[in-house]
């Protein structure tokens, strides 16, 4: 189990290190392809691509197994970064990080669904640190990696650090992964995952679209959203009447399954903002450098590995978790408040004790909501409410940070149409160019400067307090659940026949 164990951090780790490599290398490709007005979609194509594949990696790894789907996901990322380092214009690097989100989606979401099969959750919490140490790790190595390749060798590079890692981690995945016993001779109800596939790349699109390219009420943003809601009410009909749906709506009726989808999407509304708008603040507010302003994110990592090592060794102890997750909740509605009242007054070291708070937060949530959604299904539904975990953050985390992204611009823009004067340098320029843009405002006037400094952390500080209700709405969703005694037996342990996953009824477990 060791060295399965050591493969599923490795392919945690290529993921993460994934993303954050190349988002530090994304501007300066973009900016050689001469195609700067793309760079969203490249970061969107693959938020896209792994959001709408998690669903589809979780039901056919309860009907074929995690081993296959795991070489499926390995081959598509390794296909994708191939294909991404030898791309020669933005039409095809955009295709290629679809392929590679597809395959980072399975490599993470199956990752938990094979810890899952391993590690009761009773013993879990033993596990954790480790995991959140590889993404704190991660998340550190990962853009001074892709910044040494753009500076001293080529953007190129940044794609295959991780393809070498990738092939390791097939190679020990084939050798040591045996599948538990799954569910046999059940067709895919692909039909259900084509129309879940639109209505959440529907909710994507509007959420990425609508801050700063679209207006809300535009016929672009308004068909898209009548595209999603069809797609989701057509898919909800088609789960109720298919032996083998993708996401039974049973499950629903188990309340610790809706109780941890209803708190990780609201909390992911909270969750991704700082790490979406923090960086604008210390670099324009603060004018801090994009190197110190990354190293002051460290806290805040440090942090959340440690409320995770904290919040797992609580859990396996006291066997329950209800306290712990609204005690995640309640942290993170403090860290909203403390981050709301931060000004270009606020010091660094203010600025990194009120990310630690945050950070405490993100450490608890995540893993203990994963843990907890295993705990509650039956071991043959157990591929399927995990990657419904992640589905309902992603679609939280999007949203919100296109919601309060909306509310931030325009604060800011009637900020700087207030205190600037019409003939000012940034008069004309968009403020999502001018927030993008730290560098360029560090060389302005200092009368210009001060106002947008200003206005910056004036849009930030409201909108991290109008965030404090989200975590408020998360903690009352926290409180739903029930604090079900955790197992301590493996999934394939467990005494009882196992049911076909089409059948109507919840699972075992479940409490009405």
């Amino acid at each position: 189990m060791r060295r399965t164990f050591v493969a599923l951090l490795l392919a945690m780790a290529i993921a993460a290190m994934d993303y954050t490599i190349v988002s530090t290398a994304l501007p300066t490709i973009v900016g050689e392809m001469g195609a700067l007005t793309l760079l969203p979609w490249v970061l969107t194509a693959n938020v896209l691509a792994s959001t709408v594949t998690v669903p589809l990696y979780g039901k056919l790894s309860d009907v074929f197994g995690r081993r296959r789907l795991m070489h499926v996901a390995i081959l598509l990322f390794v296909l994708g970064s191939c294909a991404a380092g030898l791309s020669q214009d933005v039409g095809q690097l955009i295709a290629c990080r679809a392929v590679q989100g597809a395959g980072s989606a399975g490599l993470i979401s199956l990752s938990y669904m094979i810890i899952g099969d391993m590690i009761p959750p009773r013993q879990r919490g033993r596990y954790q640190a480790y995991i959140s140490a590889v993404f704190a790790v991660t998340s550190v190595c990962g853009p001074l990696l892709g910044g040494l390749a753009v500076d001293h060798v080529s953007w190129r590079l940044a794609f295959y650090p991780s393809v070498v890692l990738a092939m390791i981690t097939l190679t020990v995945i084939r050798r040591n992964l045996v599948d538990p016993p799954m569910t046999r001779g059940i067709a895919v109800d692909w039909l259900g995952a084509a129309l879940l596939a639109v209505g959440l790349a529907a909710i994507l699109l509007v959420a990425s679209l609508g801050v700063d390219q679209y207006a809300w009420d535009s016929p672009v943003i308004l068909a898209t959203i009548a595209i999603g809601v069809l797609a989701l009410v057509w898919f909800v009909r088609q789960e109720g009447r298919t032996p083998s749906p993708i996401l039974p709506l049973f499950l629903f009726r188990n309340r610790e399954f809706s109780a941890v989808n209803a708190t990780s999407f609201i909390a992911g509304f909270g969750l991704f903002l700082p790490l979406a708008y923090l960086p604008v603040f210390l670099q324009i507010s603060l004018a801090m450098s994009a190197t110190h302003s990354g190293l002051l994110l460290a806290p805040m990592l440090t942090a959340s590995l440690v409320g995770s090592l904290v919040s797992g060794r609580m859990v396996a102890r006291w066997g329950r978790y209800r306290s712990v997750v609204v005690a995640g909740t309640v942290l993170l509605g403090v860290g909203m408040a403390l981050l709301s009242t931060m000004s270009v007054s606020t010091s660094p070291a203010a600025a990194a004790a009120y990310l630690v708070v945050f950070g405490l937060s993100m450490g608890i949530l995540i893993p203990v909501l994963i843990l907890v959604i295993q705990n509650a299904v039956h071991p043959r539904d157990l591929g399927v409410a995990t990657s419904s975990v992640q589905v309902f953050r992603q679609l939280g985390g999007s949203t919100g940070v296109a919601v309060f992204g909306a509310l931030f611009n325009a604060r800011l823009a009637g900020l700087l149409a207030a205190g600037l004067p019409p003939d000012s340098p940034v008069s004309g320029l968009d403020v999502s160019e001018l927030v993008a843009s730290p560098a360029v405002v560090a060389t302005m006037e200092p009368s210009v400067r001060d106002v947008i400094r200003e206005a910056v952390a004036l849009s930030s500080s409201q909108m991290f307090r109008l965030a404090i209700p989200v975590a408020v709405a998360a903690t009352v969703a926290g409180l739903m659940l029930r604090g079900l005694p955790l197992r301590d037996v493996p999934p394939d342990e467990q005494p009882g026949p196992s049911q076909p996953s089409g059948e109507r009824g919840p699972s075992p477990g479940t409490h009405l």
